[in-house]
């Protein structure tokens, strides 16, 4: 694969709590349709700085490396186990599997990738 675009968009999330914010996206993610959300109609304000987003790991083992994402909406495909997604790793873009489990707004913000076992 071709390293992914990292232009970023405005794009809506959606809270837990069924409010709506204006987000920063990249693109190429948002592209593939299975992060939720939808492309900001204007009319929602920024997210603000106190709230922080629902994300999940995803991991390619080939590559033996994870991330976290952020996921926009509460029904995103994302969410589901084995769910992939492409996303830039040194030179190149890999498929990413989801562990469907996803890190809560709650959640404090401390070390999440998976480690190698």
């Amino acid at each position: 694969m071709v390293l992914l675009s990292l232009n970023r968009i405005a794009w809506e999330y959606s809270s837990d709590n069924g409010q709506t914010y204006r987000v920063a996206a990249q693109k190429a993610l948002t592209d593939q349709a299975v992060l939720g959300g939808q492309a900001w109609q204007g009319v929602v304000g920024p997210k603000p700085a106190g709230i922080k987003m629902r994300r999940i790991t995803v991991r390619n083992t080939a590559q033996n490396t994870s991330r976290v994402v952020p996921v926009y909406g509460t029904d995103a495909g994302i969410l589901v186990a084995g769910e992939t997604i492409n996303l830039n790793h040194l030179a190149d873009s890999y498929a990413f599997t989801s562990s469907g489990e996803p890190i809560a707004e709650k959640r404090p913000r401390l070390s999440v990738t998976q480690q190698a076992t």
